[in-house]
């Protein structure tokens, strides 16, 4: 049985602002077990990659991780100091950005920056590390590594950086691999190149990988689990297979009826209604109400819970509370 490597647990991450607190990231809990893909999907700003920065300890002001435990083989990561966290970030977590441009040193070529990483980690002398350097761009399906080695990051394409920085999250073997929407900005080949290359690490390094996309189609091919996010919090958490064939939260199912399906291309999509709520003004009750064709007066004065429904399954809304599911009894 696969047993848990990473755990979040309660995560609350503000940033601090002359208007007030803001609330990005409230009282995630999900967690990933060994040789799992856990896919995080969500609208922008719903809090998905703080939560990523939070895992990593790379929040800074105005920001703070204000409570929570994120736990990494039984050592609570928000507990340790820079010092131990530099230990651990590349070495035994590794992280793909969304955008490599602005994760990669401008000022310094793709093999030194791969190398560096090898030399502090891994103890590899000069002559070592680049040889492994040059090994890891050819793992990630890079045409001519010598003379990417040699590039700087600005001369490359995005495919080609973000290739790098694949090879870069994955040179000293991290038992778990943070993806921040590792395909955006990417046109729709070069997408499927990239999913390709984190498929076969999967299965041939056996990393752990939270995912992170807004994209279902990506999380659909990807993941094993998946975790819901909307205005900061986990509102649905399930396997793959139930999160399409039985969603249950209202944000899910119109999440998934925005799919445009080939064997209809007539058919109109739907699309939800509003948008995300300012983190400054969130509404009362649930934070979905507003939006929420299944909402009654309930919904603005009560806040949902994260409610299991199955040992696999917890949706955090009210019509799935005992309290209040008479309610919407037909509706559902």
């Amino acid at each position: 049985m696969k047993q848990p490597i990473l755990q979040v647990n309660g995560l609350k991450t503000y940033f601090f602002t002359d208007k007030g607190a803001v609330p990005s990231v409230d009282d995630v809990t999900f967690t990933l077990q060994e040789g799992e893909t856990l896919g995080i999907v969500g609208e922008s700003g719903s809090g998905k990659s703080v939560t990523s920065l939070s895992i990593m300890g790379l929040i800074e002001s105005p920001g703070k991780i204000v409570e929570g435990e994120v736990r990494f083989r039984d050592r609570d990561l928000l507990k340790l100091s820079d010092h131990e966290m530099r230990k651990i970030r590349g070495k035994e977590i590794g992280m793909i950005f969304q955008e490599p441009l602005t994760a990669l040193n401008p000022v310094f070529r793709i093999g030194h920056q791969i190398q560096e990483s090898l030399m502090n980690h891994n103890k590899m002398n000069k002559t070592e590390a680049k040889q492994h350097a040059l090994e890891l761009l050819n793992k990630v399906k890079i045409p001519r590594p010598e003379s990417v080695y040699e590039s700087y990051p600005h001369e490359l394409s995005g495919g080609m950086r973000q290739r790098a920085m694949i090879a870069m999250a994955i040179s000293c073997s991290p038992k778990v691999l943070i993806a921040d929407e590792p395909t955006t900005a990417l046109d729709v080949s070069i997408q499927a190149q990239i999913l390709k290359i984190m498929k076969e690490i999967i299965q041939n390094e056996g990393n752990s990988i939270v995912l992170i996309t807004h994209d279902l189609g990506v999380i659909a091919e990807m993941a094993d689990r998946v975790v819901v996010m909307y205005a900061g919090q986990v509102v649905e958490q399930c396997s793959v297979y139930t999160l399409f064939k039985h969603p249950k939260h209202p944000y899910t199912r119109g999440l998934l009826k925005s799919i445009p399906k080939l064997h209809n291309i007539l058919e109109t999509l739907d699309s939800i209604e509003g948008s995300v709520p300012n983190p400054l003004n969130m509404p009362e009750g649930c934070r979905f109400h507003p939006r929420c064709s299944f909402a009654t007066g309930a919904c603005s004065r009560n806040e949902p819970r994260l409610t299991e429904l199955a040992s696999d399954h917890q949706v955090r809304c009210l019509m799935y509370q005992e309290e209040f599911e008479k309610e919407w009894a037909e509706k559902r």
